[in-house]
C-alpha cells in the first residue's frame, strides 16, 4: 500500500490518480506558498501604480485619456456614418474629443510652463467655439460672446497662477485672491453678455456678487495678516 505525495492519503496499488485530491500520487505538486511566491516574483517586474513617480502617473493618465478619446472618435464617427451615410452629429463629439486630447497633452508636457500652456489651451478652446459656431451656420456668437468670455476666464486664471507662484506666504490670502478673481470675472461675464445683447456695456447683477466677494476677500486677507503677524512676533520673542 502506498501513500499520495500530495495529500498523504493511503492508496491501493496500481492507482494512477488519487481519489481524494485527483492528482498523480507519485508527483508532488507545488504548494500554495510556492505558487504565491512565484506570482509575487513575476509581478515585481511590473511597477505598481502607487510607486510611480508624478511624471509617470501623468504620462499614464495621458496615454489612457488618449486611448479613450481616440476610441470615442472612431466609434461615434463609424456609428454616424453607418446610420446617416455621412458625418453629421458625430462632428461635435469628434471636435470635443480632439480639443480634450490637445489640452490633456498640453497639461501633461507643459504644465510647468504655465504661460505657454494657457496660451495654447486658450487657442484650442477658442477654435472649438468657432467650429461650433460654424456647425450652427455661422451665427457669430463665438467671436462676439464665446471668445471674449473665454479670454476673460483665462486672463484671471493666468493672473491667479502668477500671484500664487510668486507669493511667499500661502494661506488664506490665496483663497482671498481666488474670490477677488471670481468677482472680477463675474463683472466680465455680466458686461460681455450685456454688450452682446444690447450693444451697451452695463453691469447689473454682477455688482452685488462682486461686492460680496470683495467683503469676503477683505476678511480673509485681514485674518491672514493677523495670523502672519502673530507668527512673526512668536519667532521674534523665541516663543
Amino acid at each position: 500500500m502506498g501513500y499520495c505525495k500530495n495529500c498523504g492519503v493511503a492508496l491501493d496499488e496500481n492507482i494512477d490518480l488519487c481519489p481524494l485530491c485527483g492528482l498523480n500520487p507519485d508527483e508532488e505538486s507545488p504548494s500554495f506558498e510556492k505558487i504565491m511566491l512565484k506570482e509575487t516574483e513575476n509581478t515585481k517586474s511590473y511597477p505598481r501604480f502607487d510607486r510611480l513617480t508624478k511624471k509617470q502617473r501623468l504620462t499614464f493618465f495621458w496615454e489612457l485619456s488618449g486611448i479613450i478619446l481616440l476610441s470615442t472618435i472612431i466609434i461615434t464617427s463609424l456609428i454616424d456614418f453607418i446610420i446617416n451615410k455621412s458625418i453629421t452629429w458625430s462632428k461635435y463629439s469628434i471636435t470635443v474629443s480632439l480639443v480634450l486630447l490637445v489640452n490633456t497633452t498640453l497639461f501633461t508636457f507643459l504644465r510647468k510652463r504655465q504661460f505657454i500652456f494657457l496660451i495654447f489651451s486658450f487657442l484650442s478652446t477658442a477654435l472649438l467655439l468657432m467650429l461650433f459656431d460654424w456647425y450652427s451656420q455661422n451665427n457669430g456668437w463665438a467671436i462676439q460672446l464665446g471668445i471674449p468670455l473665454l479670454f476673460s476666464f483665462y486672463f484671471w486664471v493666468f493672473l491667479i497662477a502668477i500671484i500664487t507662484k510668486y507669493n511667499k506666504h500661502h494661506g488664506l490670502n490665496i483663497l482671498a485672491y481666488y474670490f477677488l478673481a471670481t468677482g472680477f470675472f463675474t463683472l466680465c461675464i455680466d458686461g460681455i453678455i450685456a454688450f452682446y445683447q444690447t450693444k451697451v456695456f452695463q453691469l447689473q447683477w454682477s455688482i452685488i456678487v462682486f461686492a460680496c466677494l470683495i467683503l469676503i476677500s477683505g476678511i480673509l486677507l485681514y485674518i491672514h495678516y493677523r495670523l502672519k503677524k502673530e507668527i512673526f512676533l512668536k519667532r521674534f520673542f523665541h516663543i
